[in-house]
């Protein structure tokens, strides 16, 4: 199993803008296959920061997620509305 983080930060005017973007991305996301689970996470004392934690049954169903439209958009809009971390990408071990 694959479990990606990846944090980012939004200026608080234009985080309904990004929620909105992130509402189509996992609505979408999780009726792939291979989606275990897609959130997105906010750090409870600062809006602004925050976190999309999924988990994929394969590296195999990640990389077809990210070829899929609705991935491709999303990340083009959310270019110019967050500042986002490197994606951490973990392995289930046990």
């Amino acid at each position: 199993m694959i479990h990606v983080l990846v944090g980012c930060t939004v200026k608080p005017e234009l985080l309904e803008q990004a929620l909105a973007v992130y509402r189509e991305l996992i609505a979408e996301t999780r009726k792939e296959p291979g989606c275990i689970s897609y959130e997105l996470l906010e750090l409870r004392d600062d809006p602004g920061q925050l976190l999309l934690s999924e988990r994929w049954l394969s590296q195999e169903h990640l990389n077809a997620h990210t070829q899929t439209v609705h991935f491709i958009r999303a990340m083009a809009e959310l270019e110019i509305l967050e500042t986002a971390a490197p994606a951490l990408i973990y392995t289930q071990i046990l």
